[in-house]
């Protein structure tokens, strides 16, 4: 899977086929970022979420990780503050050391077949801190009714764009919520958009008192 191809036509892209509901979405629960002190951006792509995100944090350390080397070009060109960029597939390898408060992947779990999605939550759940808030921005699929039936017509168009364009090898949407519940992260607010097409979520990391 790469976004290199795309990465040139993605800003201009994501506005003419979504208007301004993905940022809208991605910025839903952003103020409880407010008080992390060290925050992770996994799939950040062209820089969207961080540039307005730098807005409200000029100087917290932001770590950005994205598979493809040309996302995170876009994304540096714009970049301000203490902003680390790595290139990295979290399908087959860790997280750098650190543990941090503030996780964000936007756009990015919608994009894993179940097995992988494990290895990639894992990875992530890993490496973040007892406190921590991570926001979720995905695709997703109501639970009933024309909504759901809309939303499997335009997933079934979107991941085949996206097959034929990254090789994204996904087909369908997987729930990543249980997931994220095995590493102690329990839903604190979730902010359905477009239908409930697309969902975004704020989790909280609560340590239960028995381990």
């Amino acid at each position: 899977m790469s976004f290199d191809h795309i990465a040139p036509h993605y800003r201009w892209l994501e506005p003419v086929l979504a208007g301004g509901v993905l940022q809208e979405a991605r910025m839903a629960h952003v103020a409880v970022l407010d008080g992390a002190e060290n925050i992770l951006l996994l799939g950040e792509g062209p820089g969207r979420f961080l540039m307005a995100l730098r807005q409200r944090r000029p100087d917290v350390p932001i770590t950005v990780i994205d598979s493809s080397q040309r996302m995170l070009n876009l994304a540096k060109a714009d970049a301000a503050g203490p902003t680390r960029f790595i290139q990295q597939d979290l399908t087959t390898t860790p997280l750098p050391e650190g543990h941090w408060d503030g996780i964000v992947t936007h756009c990015f779990l919608d994009c894993f077949n179940p097995a992988p999605l494990e290895g990639v939550v894992d990875r992530i759940g890993e490496r973040t801190a007892a406190n921590a808030d991570w926001l979720v921005t995905d695709f997703a699929l109501p639970s009933v009714g024309w909504r759901r039936t809309r939303a499997r017509l335009i997933h079934a168009l979107m991941y085949r764009t996206f097959r034929l364009t990254t090789g994204l090898e996904a087909r369908r949407w997987t729930d990543p919520s249980p997931l994220l519940r095995t590493h102690d992260f329990k839903l604190s607010a979730r902010r359905p958009f477009n239908h409930g097409l697309i969902v975004a979520d704020h989790w909280q990391k609560r340590l239960s008192l028995t381990k």
